[in-house]
């Protein structure tokens, strides 16, 4: 099977205007959101995080995952505060959702030993970091620390979408997670992606009877039920 999924990061704001494309295309994906932040705002960045009295309709229909309870750097936190960090935002965001927090994306895409050793006491089906080097579009076995395909702004992005979609399965699943943050759309990190290239971007990979949009969750756990 071919999945298709995005991963989105922070919980601010944008989203809602992102999720309305999403939408529009047919898209599915995961919303990484820090329970400890939820309706903060940023006066230098002007980044406004969604409240949580808004959080379960918002995000209706998609998967919220985990994302560090204040967006700490793990690496420079103690093994006691980093589980501490970990175990409250799960908490929090599974009471909100009114389901189990399953996944978990790495804030500033840093993992520790003493993160990863917690989330996978932890049970959770996978962890996603954004940056690194792997095979292209793999599907991997174990999916924590998985690295995600590329971002949305990314300048390759339309060519690696039509491999994608060109690509003939063989023997294994096939993979792309598209990672980013919303408010990526009104201004460069390090490029600016308006809603009318996020349009383009969808248009390019919605539609296809043989990808199957969906959450990370959701890719992980039908792919692992289709396996031999």
């Amino acid at each position: 099977m071919k999945f298709f999924s995005l991963s989105m990061d922070d919980g601010v704001e944008q989203d809602k205007k992102f999720i309305e494309i999403m939408k529009k295309f047919g898209l599915s994906g995961t919303f990484n959101l820090n329970a400890g932040c939820l309706g903060d705002s940023h006066k230098i960045t002007k980044i406004h995080r969604i409240p949580k009295d808004e959080i379960k309709q918002v995000y209706e229909g998609f998967e919220v995952a985990s994302h560090g309870y204040k967006h700490e750097m793990y690496r420079y936190m103690s093994k006691k505060k980093t589980e501490q960090s970990l175990a409250r935002d799960i908490k929090e965001l599974s009471d909100l959702v009114g389901y189990q927090i399953v996944g978990h994306a790495f804030p500033y895409d840093m993992s520790t030993t003493a993160a990863n050793d917690y989330l996978r006491g932890s049970n959770m089906l996978y962890t996603r970091k954004a940056l690194g080097k792997k095979p292209l579009f793999y599907y991997p076995a174990n999916p924590l620390n998985y690295i995600a395909t590329c971002s949305y702004t990314a300048q390759n992005v339309m060519e690696l979408l039509d491999l994608f979609i060109s690509s003939t399965l063989q023997d294994e699943h096939m993979l792309f997670v598209m990672w980013g943050h919303s408010w990526e759309m009104e201004r460069g990190f390090p490029r600016k992606c308006p809603p009318e290239q996020l349009e383009k971007i969808f248009a390019k990979i919605a539609g296809r009877s043989d990808i199957t949009y969906c959450t990370c969750k959701e890719a992980f756990e039908q792919g692992a039920r289709v396996t031999p």
